[in-house]
């Protein structure tokens, strides 16, 4: 079975959820089809509400709960001192490294250095460095991040996920089923164990 994930670098969430979607994929043999997508377009289309945007009480637990998930799950986060950050370089090489095979690593490096080392995501030098460590080639990793063409593949992933239902990440997609939140993904799991004992 395919997964979709659905997913944007801009999310603390993300973060916390990609490399336990990655195993639980592996464990059920599922392959993950990464869509990276322009998390604040979705939500002004559709008219989602941005979680830091919300009312002082609701963003003090925001705050406390990301944390709380983080150390349950031994992984240091802490907010970029500028954050936020302009997602949109990181994501269209997130696209180009999903069309390579190489989106695992990649993306992977690019949250870890956001939501755990404070590095610069709009860095062009940076990206490249973290597309060579993943495999990319670092020249088309400085093209991708700055192309139209994949400007407009993210932008076609953003409307594909509106069309899916997709109201907020990471979303990971079984075709039949959508599941949003790290904290949703042992319900995926499940899903997932039912299909493989044929339930």
């Amino acid at each position: 079975m395919n997964l979709t994930y659905w997913f944007d670098v801009h999310s603390p969430w993300v973060y916390l959820a990609t490399q336990r979607l990655c195993d639980l994929a592996r464990r059920h043999g599922s392959d993950i089809v990464w869509r990276p997508i322009h998390l604040p377009r979705l939500l002004d289309e559709i008219g989602g509400v941005k979680p830091l945007e919300s009312t002082p009480a609701r963003v003090a637990w925001f705050r406390q709960d990301i944390l709380d998930w983080a150390e349950l799950q031994d992984m240091p986060l802490r907010y970029h001192p500028q954050y936020p950050l302009r997602n949109s370089r990181a994501l269209r090489v997130c696209q180009l490294a999903a069309e390579l095979g190489k989106a695992e690593a990649f993306v992977t490096l690019v949250l870890r250095g956001y939501w755990a080392e404070a590095a610069d995501i709009t860095d062009l030098d940076q990206l490249a460095r973290w597309g060579e460590a993943a495999g990319l080639s670092p020249l088309a990793v400085r093209d991708a991040a700055v192309s139209e063409i994949y400007k407009s593949r993210i932008e076609k992933n953003t409307e594909a996920a509106v069309a899916r239902g997709v109201f907020g990440v990471p979303t990971f997609d079984t075709g039949a089923k959508l599941y949003f939140g790290n904290d949703r993904l042992d319900l995926l799991d499940r899903h997932l164990s039912r299909k493989g004992s044929g339930g």
